[in-house]
C-alpha cells in the first residue's frame, strides 16, 4: 500500500511539472517585450530584430565587448598589416586556427568595426557566426538548426539564440576539458557498494555455478 500510495505521488508530481512547463513554454513574449536571460555571467537582452534571411533572433555581442568600438582607438592608429606580438588590451597570443592566423585573418584592417570573411565580405561583430562559418562549416550547420549552441528564451516560437563567441572564446575556442563532480552521498540506511556490487548475480556466474554443481 505504501509503495504504491509513493507511485501515486510521483506520477502526479510529474505530471504537474509536465503541465507547468508547457504552460510556461507555450506564453509568447507581448509585443515589445523583452526577456532578460543569465548565461555564463552575462545579464542580456534579445535584439528585436532578426538577421536578414534567417529564422533566429541573435543576442547582441557587442554590448558586451568592453572596447569596442574599436575605432575609438583606431581611428588616431595608422593601420599597420605587419605580423606581431600585440600589446593589451589585445591578447598576446592566438591560440586557433594552429598558428595559421592572426588578427587580420578576421579582423578588416581598415573598418575596425567590422569584422572579415577570407573572401573579403563585412560581417557586423553582431552576426560572427557568418564569419565561423568561413572554416566550421558543419559546427555551423549544426547550429543553426538547433543541434550545436544554446537557445534561450522559448522552446517553441520566436526562436533566440547566442552567437559562437557567447561560448567560445575567438582568440582560444577550444574549451577547456572540466573535472567531472563527486558522486551524490550514499542515502542514509543503505551501503555503499563497490564497482560491480549490485546485488544481483550475473546469469553467466549463476550458470556457471550450476554447470559445476552438476
Amino acid at each position: 500500500m505504501r509503495h504504491r500510495l509513493c507511485q501515486c505521488y510521483l506520477i502526479a508530481g510529474i505530471a504537474g511539472c509536465v503541465v507547468t512547463f508547457g504552460l510556461l513554454a507555450a506564453t509568447p513574449l507581448a509585443a515589445g517585450e523583452s526577456t532578460t536571460v543569465l548565461s555564463a555571467g552575462v545579464t542580456q537582452t534579445p535584439p528585436a530584430q532578426q538577421h536578414s534571411g534567417a529564422d533566429y533572433v541573435l543576442v547582441p555581442r557587442k554590448p558586451q565587448l568592453g572596447f569596442y568600438p574599436c575605432s575609438q582607438c583606431h581611428q588616431y592608429l595608422k593601420p599597420n598589416p605587419e605580423k606581431r606580438e600585440l600589446l593589451s588590451p589585445h591578447p598576446h597570443t592566438l591560440d586557433h586556427g594552429g598558428n595559421r592566423f592572426w588578427c587580420l585573418t578576421c579582423h578588416d584592417l581598415e573598418e575596425r568595426d567590422q569584422l572579415r570573411r577570407v573572401d573579403g565580405q563585412a560581417i557586423d561583430f553582431d552576426n560572427a557566426p557568418e564569419l565561423c562559418a568561413s572554416c566550421h562549416m558543419a559546427r555551423y550547420r549544426d547550429w543553426k538548426g538547433g543541434a550545436h549552441g544554446k537557445r534561450i528564451a522559448n522552446w517553441q516560437g520566436e526562436r533566440v539564440i547566442w552567437a559562437c563567441p557567447a561560448c567560445h572564446n575567438p582568440h582560444s575556442p577550444t574549451i577547456k576539458p572540466r573535472a567531472p563532480k563527486p558522486p551524490p552521498p550514499v542515502r542514509r540506511g543503505l551501503v555503499k557498494q563497490a564497482p560491480g556490487e549490485h546485488g544481483i548475480q550475473p546469469v553467466w556466474e549463476r550458470r556457471q555455478k550450476e554447470t559445476n554443481n552438476e
